[in-house]
């Protein structure tokens, strides 16, 4: 068997090697090195006002913020327009659930016929589809009718924001409606017997009267609201059981006026 000698291996080839196996780390150290200083110098120098007092607080202000409202505050009504834009716009600008459509002639036209009266009327208790006051129970009567005539002008009409003025009793029809009521209503209106409304639930007086008085008068004489007609008493006359309604809104009233968490107002 022959013997083959390795020949030794030079300085010069050592260098070379140990190079040669240097190389390659020293350009991945280079080509690092470079994109870190690239990043650094694309960031800048931060803002000196970016580190202020001011700019901090506004940087870690909180999402929402709480605002105190005085509930004493005077409630100022809204235009119609606003009434529009915040509660009816929702369905009456597409039309959506067949609603009239936002100054379309078309839609509006038959409505405007029936008269002012009727559109308010459904405006204020709902129709069809609609709510009672588009859904927005806060809004006041006369809210209501500035936006049923925004809507309906805007389609040719020529209707007038008024109200129609409820009666308002004298002390002696609230005097004898008082006793009409101790006869013939307070046995369930006192205690909220078979679902009578208790003078003293505000909140639920306040939805009642927010109705109108017509409509009470009509659910007192013919038996609505889960009361029987002239509170069980065939012969009450419509005129008493009209001032036996006119007293229990007096005192409803009192008791809502005491309660200003009944959401609900009374108009």
């Amino acid at each position: 068997m022959a013997y083959q000698e390795k020949s030794k291996t030079t300085v010069t080839e050592f260098l070379l090697a140990l190079v040669g196996g240097l190389v390659a780390p020293l350009i991945t150290i280079v080509m690092i090195v470079l994109l870190v200083i690239g990043v650094q110098a694309s960031k800048g120098t931060p803002d000196p006002d970016d580190l202020t007092d001011k700019a901090v607080r506004a940087r870690i202000k909180p999402v929402g913020m709480s605002v105190a409202i005085d509930p004493n505050a005077p409630r100022v009504e809204q235009t119609g327009e606003q009434v529009y834009n915040e509660v009816c716009s929702g369905c009456h600008a597409t039309g959506a659930l067949g609603s009239p459509k936002f100054k379309e002639q078309a839609d509006w036209g038959k409505r405007i016929h029936q008269g002012y009266d009727t559109l308010l009327d459904h405006a204020l208790k709902g129709f069809n589809k609609m709510p009672s006051r588009g859904g927005e129970a806060d809004l006041s009567d006369l809210e209501v009718a500035r936006g049923v005539v925004y809507m309906a002008n805007s389609a040719g009409a020529n209707f007038e924001a008024i109200l129609k003025k409820e009666h308002e009793p004298s002390a002696a029809e609230l005097e004898h409606g008082k006793q009409v009521y101790a006869e013939n209503c307070a046995s369930c209106h006192d205690t909220g017997l078979t679902g009578g409304q208790k003078l003293t639930d505000a909140k639920a007086w306040s939805m009642l009267i927010a109705q109108g008085k017509d409509a009470l008068y009509a659910a007192a004489i013919n038996g609505t609201l889960g009361g029987p007609a002239k509170g069980g008493n065939e012969k009450l006359s419509d005129a008493d059981t009209r001032m036996a309604v006119d007293y229990m809104v007096d005192q409803a009233r009192t008791a809502i006026a005491a309660n200003p968490k009944a959401k609900t107002a009374a108009r």
